[in-house]
């Protein structure tokens, strides 16, 4: 079966597309696109304005007054110092050998010495993956 084409019907096709609203379709969607890109620049500048106002420099008074101790009482004379202590236990913890569990034989190592040991012994082998189990056959109609 043979397909023609009559010479009316490319014209028909032709008309299916309206090229005016394409076009128009077009020119808004760049308008908006640039409206969009103003109103995000500005936005940005706005911002930037904003942030050099912060970091303007404090007058003397008022950066004294933030910087004295708050009253009496005084719960911690340096609440600083527990969290400085805490993190000077945890990095004698990382740079010291030690027992971890005696009866397993664990020890710890510095954390450089452990990696010179992994680089010259490699990891250690992993365990292999169990097969995944075997779907049933489909059954089959007869």
């Amino acid at each position: 079966m043979a397909v023609t084409e009559r010479p009316g019907d490319a014209v028909a096709r032709n008309r299916d597309v309206r090229f005016r609203a394409v076009l128009l379709f077009g020119f808004w969607l760049f308008a908006g696109a640039a409206v969009i890109h103003l109103a995000m620049w500005g936005l940005f500048r706005g911002l930037e304005r904003q942030e050099e106002r912060r970091d303007t420099v404090l007058p003397e008074k008022i950066a004294a007054s933030l910087k004295r101790t708050p009253p009496e009482p005084r719960l911690e004379p340096d609440p600083l110092a527990p969290g400085r202590r805490m993190r000077a236990e945890e990095n004698a913890m990382l740079a010291t050998y030690g027992w971890v569990d005696r009866d397993r034989g664990l020890v710890r190592l510095p954390i450089d010495r452990a990696m010179e040991l992994l680089v010259e012994r490699g990891l250690p082998p992993s365990k292999p993956m169990p097969a995944p189990a075997a779907a049933p056959a489909p059954e089959q109609k007869r």
